[in-house]
């Protein structure tokens, strides 16, 4: 992505990153749709955490960052997540959000190959 996209992005949506000290080591995005017809949801994304430092806490930081700035701002947050991903599946439905359908060849990878994304929300009005 140019420079000026990433700076862009960042200004207009919600980021947040985990360190360890100096070495970011987790991040996760919010962007908040615009309209009448859509302005009541955002879109989790980008939500990463380095492989040396899953189970530790990092995920549920940024998850709960993202989460407080959504309930100040949206109704439903979605998002997606590659459909083989048992452990993201897991982590999203701990934290409320529930499948509401499958993206069929979603992303296409290395080799022609392509990835399902299962489309999950959370309804911040029911908590």
């Amino acid at each position: 992505m140019p420079n000026d996209e990433a700076a862009a992005r960042l200004e207009r949506d919600y980021v947040v990153g985990a360190y360890d000290e100096n070495r970011l080591i987790g991040i996760g995005g919010l962007s908040c749709f615009t309209g009448a017809k859509t302005g009541h949801r955002a879109l989790l994304y980008g939500m990463y955490v380095d492989a040396d430092y899953r189970g530790a806490g990092a995920a549920d930081a940024i998850m709960r960052a993202l989460l407080d700035e959504a309930r100040a701002r949206v109704e439903i947050v979605v998002l997606t997540v590659v459909s083989e991903n048992a452990r993201a599946l897991r982590f999203y439905t701990r934290w409320g959000f529930r499948p509401y359908g499958v993206d069929k060849c979603a992303a296409k990878i290395a080799e022609g190959n392509y990835l399902d994304e299962t489309l999950m929300a959370l309804d911040l009005r029911a908590m």
